[in-house]
């Protein structure tokens, strides 16, 4: 299908798993850090309003209905999150998330396909 990129749809998995880890780092952080909290709740709020942009962008510029599938094949593979959660820690999976989903999302944007 022309609808969907896979490279595209596997870094927005691999996103929404770095963002997802941060934002429950945000919500059970017991750090003394102040700014280290700060830092971390931008980049959470940063992350989903890079999602939201994405689905957007997504639905533009190639068909309405996708992004819809999109989301739930992101929900389904934040559940598969769970099992790196195992193998690296959330606390890994978190502090990776500063570089690991701007790098997702530069390739996410990078391989939505044209609307030609």
């Amino acid at each position: 299908m022309k609808a969907f990129s896979l490279p595209s749809i596997a870094f927005y998995c691999l996103f929404g798993i770095f963002v997802l880890y941060q934002q429950l780092h945000v919500k059970n952080f017991q750090g003394a850090s102040q700014s280290f909290a700060l830092t971390l709740n931008i980049s959470a709020f940063a992350g989903m309003l890079t999602g939201f942009a994405y689905l957007i962008y997504y639905g533009w510029s190639v068909v309405w209905w996708a992004p819809i599938v999109i989301f739930v094949i992101g929900l389904v593979a934040s559940t598969l999150g769970f099992l790196l959660e195992r193998i690296v820690g959330s606390l890994t999976l978190s502090l990776g998330g500063f570089i690991g989903w701007p790098v997702s999302a530069y390739f996410m944007f990078s391989y939505v396909p044209s609307a030609t």
